[in-house]
């Protein structure tokens, strides 16, 4: 009987926590009278580390993005995972006097049955002590991305839950024991796999069936970005566009006074808590693939146009949506513009690559995880 469950993330990009709230949502739902516990791995360092840890790649994402790609590759050597786990064995017995003694206090006071991380980080902290048979309670590791880098590589956990088959794969190439790798897909809200009423839904927005409507989400970092391609998107033909410009308040107020148009409607949207209900009302979006983003829309049916995929880890994703036949590449405006006006006028093909969306979406991937770790 599982009564008390540990869900671990790292605020290092917003995917991991999501994809944590994501199984946490489906434990409750399972196991309503559990213990059920959510906790971000860096609220349990120091505020340096911290800011280090996950501030540097938010900078670097934001403002180097051909930086971060390049490290991303430099340290994803295949032919090094093995030495490099052992520097990571080192710098984690190093930095658990300075830094993670409170994050595995608070792991071992809550005394889980199992424990189930969508960051590598906890993973790498208990690794030393797990190899030498301490903190026996389950260990899941949820890899995020329809990618896998060389720091997903932990033998010491009990289950690694992956997107695809090609990523069971090539972790068990890379040293993982086939037999505790499964493919669940990434969690994802139960949001994103229930019934929507999609004529409903766009007769609450004012949107009609003659024009294709198109999701602008997550599509740049900052105001001039986004509101480039929201302008591109506009220029693409009628169609109802449907921008969100989240907490960013500023780029709220630019983007709602745009002029579309004629034959284009523009509709602007702050934070969106409802994100499913749009996704259900589009028929393609233009947005960043991050590992969430692009399961949300897979689950959804949605097709995706990717504008200039970060490199490293979403610029492999975008690969995998390309490779399903669910998406497309923009590289640049021009790009942007020439492919969605294309799809826009091919409903066929729009239809065709929505049912390849469904065809490799996961929508069950929350319960699939939480089952898996739990039936070690």
């Amino acid at each position: 009987m599982v009564s008390r469950i540990l869900l671990l993330s790292a605020s290092a990009g917003a995917g991991h926590t999501r994809a944590a709230q994501a199984v946490e949502e489906a434990a409750k739902a399972r196991f309503p009278d559990a213990t059920i516990r959510h906790e971000d791995v860096l609220d349990h360092v120091g505020r340096a580390y911290r800011k280090a840890y996950a501030g540097s790649f938010l900078q670097m994402v934001n403002h180097a993005p051909a930086l971060w790609g390049a490290l991303y590759d430099a340290s994803d050597k295949v032919a090094d995972a093995v030495e490099e786990r052992k520097v990571r064995d080192k710098l984690v017995r190093f930095f658990d006097k300075l830094e993670f003694a409170p994050f595995r206090k608070m792991v071992r006071g809550f005394a889980p049955d199992a424990v189930i991380s969508t960051h590598f980080l906890p993973a790498q902290v208990f690794a030393p002590s797990r190899k030498k048979g301490k903190d026996a309670f389950r260990f899941g590791l949820v890899v995020t991305d329809f990618d896998v880098h060389a720091y997903w590589v932990q033998p010491s956990v009990d289950r690694v839950c992956v997107a695809t088959e090609e990523l069971k794969f090539v972790l068990a190439a890379r040293g993982v024991p086939a037999e505790r790798i499964t493919v669940t897909g990434i969690p994802i809200s139960a949001a994103f796999s229930a019934p929507h009423d999609r004529a409903a839904l766009r007769a609450s927005l004012g949107l009609t069936e003659d024009r294709p409507a198109v999701l602008v989400m997550g599509g740049g970092h900052g105001v001039g970005s986004l509101e480039e391609t929201v302008r591109t998107v506009l220029s693409c033909g009628p169609a109802d566009v449907l921008a969100i410009a989240g907490r960013n308040e500023e780029l709220k107020a630019v983007l709602e006074k745009l002029a579309p148009p004629a034959g284009t409607r523009l509709h602007v949207f702050g934070f969106v808590t409802r994100i499913a209900e749009l996704m259900a009302v589009a028929d393609v979006a233009v947005t960043k693939s991050g590992g969430l983003t692009t399961s949300e829309c897979l689950a959804m049916g949605l097709p995706m146009v990717v504008r200039d995929p970060i490199p490293g880890q979403e610029e492999r994703n975008a690969d995998f949506l390309l490779e399903a036949g669910a998406g497309l590449k923009a590289n640049g405006a021009a790009s942007l513009e020439f492919k969605l006006r294309s799809l826009l006028n091919d409903r066929e093909r729009l239809s065709r690559m929505s049912a390849a969306a469904r065809r490799v979406g996961r929508p069950q991937a929350a319960a699939a995880v939480l089952e898996t770790v739990l039936t070690i």
